[in-house]
């Protein structure tokens, strides 16, 4: 998911070869002078070692800026892209995998700020490390074969024990996805919670209180051995330094003389091997969530229903077919839940279409064909006697009030609100003048009731100016006055101005207002009844 371009690897490369070297000359002068060697005991030598200092520290400041502004571009560019690729997913596939995955994967990708960093202090650490260790060669090769043999068995001891923590890094993460779906339930469903005891006390008993003491129980144990872990290489560092001390110049493998000078790169080195020992949490949680963010992606990336680029004018609309049209519902193991179809339906400019049918008998189902949501499994969508290909140009001409209808935070939209004659028309026509007294964004975005939220939701449809306006369950919500003026007075002037209109409806005493009913049952049309100025016998058709 992340990758570092070749551009960039060898600028880090560029970085870290001089800068690795210069902090080795910072070891070689020290501890030539603790040795007392007499060319390093000269007055310009502090000189010289005090510019190394400040120029390493300077090359390392200019650095760290431009690898950090390089963390946060890979960081933000991959934040973007994975909103892109929600956004031009199906919806089908978002109610099949749900929201929190969006969550955790963000949350995936935040570990990923520090990864140029990361790799930075592992190739200065494992380039100091081998100048140190060639250095010692040029001192003993027998000592220095000693204390590789050391170092060698303690890292292999560290990482059997770093191997078995990818799985409950894992585990830890599967505990985070259900968290996030109970924190979904709290968020969306908080008044339920509220109005049942019961509710509240399963949630947090039986179901995020286990989550969260399991989380805890297994983040404590992955932190807990990565922090016992990390104290391996403290005490067998000094454990080798023991060797050093005690046992090599007994068995005649180093020289005393060298002793304090092996001391003193192995100290110096100790850093680094810290470094590099402390980074594999942060390795081990990388590589889990790359795996995971891959997984989002492939599970994402299915095939693009219709691209999402594309900002068109609306053409010329007068009539949308249905030909044949099929839709499957299929459970993680594709296996069909639920069939829509065959749907065979023509749509004339003008019409005001009621769709009505009993709960699971396909409406909702036929609207999100109808908007694009989902895309037909079989069958023909024709605009104009054309057949559509791509379903951007039917979206383009359909705006929608959903019976979930959401108002976004901000304007996401070509249309401002403030100084619109159109949206202060709309305000009166909705009868939210005396609701909302000015045209600021915010004034529209504020919190509402169902039913004005519902207002509001279609006069932000309206403003699109689009021909045809889908209307799922929209009056519902309404009180009965204004359910009322909706069906009389709102309609009858949006048909007045051309307005297609689609609705979801229950509402049988208002279907003399209407062209064409449509009755679902079982995923296909099994009635559809055109007005004609006759009066409808509302039984009939229930």
């Amino acid at each position: 998911m992340v990758k570092v371009s070749i551009k960039n690897a060898i600028y880090l490369v560029l970085y870290s070869v001089p800068n690795t070297i210069l902090s080795f000359g910072i070891i070689y002068i020290m501890n030539n002078v603790i040795s007392g060697k007499e060319d390093f005991l000269k007055d310009y030598m502090g000189i010289v070692f005090a510019s190394i200092v400040i120029y390493t520290y300077l090359l390392n400041i200019i650095f760290q800026k431009k690898i950090n502004k390089y963390s946060f571009e890979i960081l933000y560019e991959n934040e973007k892209k994975i909103f892109d690729k929600i956004l031009k997913t199906p919806l089908i596939t978002i109610e099949k995998l749900g929201s929190q995955r969006f969550y955790t994967a963000i949350e995936d990708l935040r570990i990923f700020s520090s990864f140029p960093e990361v790799v930075t202090h592992s190739i200065n650490s494992l380039l100091m490390l081998l100048l140190c260790l060639m250095y010692l060669f040029t001192l003993s090769v027998s000592g220095a074969l000693v204390v590789i043999a050391l170092i060698t068995l303690i890292a292999v001891i560290y990482f059997f024990v770093i191997s078995t923590m990818s799985q409950k890094v894992k585990n830890l993460r599967k505990y985070n996805e259900h968290y996030y779906k109970y924190v979904d339930d709290v968020i969306k469903g908080f008044k339920g919670f509220k109005l049942s005891a019961n509710r509240r006390q399963n949630l947090m008993n039986n179901h995020l209180s286990p989550n969260r003491e399991n989380a805890k129980e297994l983040d404590f144990n992955i932190n807990y051995v990565f922090l016992s872990i990390n104290l391996i290489s403290q005490y067998g560092l000094y454990l080798v330094i023991g060797a050093i001390l005690f046992l090599l110049p007994e068995i005649g493998i180093l020289k005393r003389e060298d002793v304090i000078s092996y001391v003193v790169i192995l100290l110096f080195i100790s850093g680094p091997i810290n470094n590099l020992i402390n980074m594999q949490n942060i390795y081990t949680r990388l590589t889990v969530a790359n795996t995971r963010i891959r997984k989002f992606i492939k599970d994402f990336d299915t095939a693009e229903v219709f691209s999402s680029a594309q900002n068109l004018a609306p053409q010329a609309f007068n009539t949308l077919e249905f030909s044949n049209v099929r839709f499957n519902y299929e459970n993680d193991s594709n296996e069909k839940t639920f069939a829509a179809g065959p749907i065979n339906i023509s749509i004339q400019k003008g019409e005001t279409i009621f769709v009505i049918g009993g709960n699971g008998s396909g409406k909702s189902t036929f609207i999100n064909i109808l908007t694009g949501l989902y895309k037909p499994s079989q069958g023909e969508i024709i605009l104009n006697d054309q057949t559509v290909n791509q379903y951007d140009t039917v979206q383009n001409l359909i705006s929608a009030v959903f019976t979930d209808n959401h108002i976004f935070s901000h304007n996401y939209d070509d249309y401002l609100l403030e100084q619109n004659q159109d949206y202060q028309e709309l305000l009166k026509v909705m009868k939210l003048d005396k609701v909302i007294v000015d045209d600021k964004e915010e004034s529209a975005r504020r919190p509402f009731s169902k039913g004005q939220s519902k207002r509001m939701s279609m006069i932000f449809a309206l403003l699109e100016n689009k021909p045809i306006l889908v209307l799922d369950e929209w009056a519902a919500d309404q009180d009965p006055h204004f359910r009322k003026y909706f069906y009389e007075v709102l309609i009858p002037k949006l048909k007045e101005e051309g307005k297609t209109i689609i609705a979801v409806t229950h509402d049988d005493a208002y279907f003399k207002h209407v062209d064409r009913i449509i009755k679902f049952d079982y995923g296909q049309i099994v009635k559809d009844f055109k007005m004609e100025n006759e009066l409808l016998n509302t039984e009939s058709l229930w």
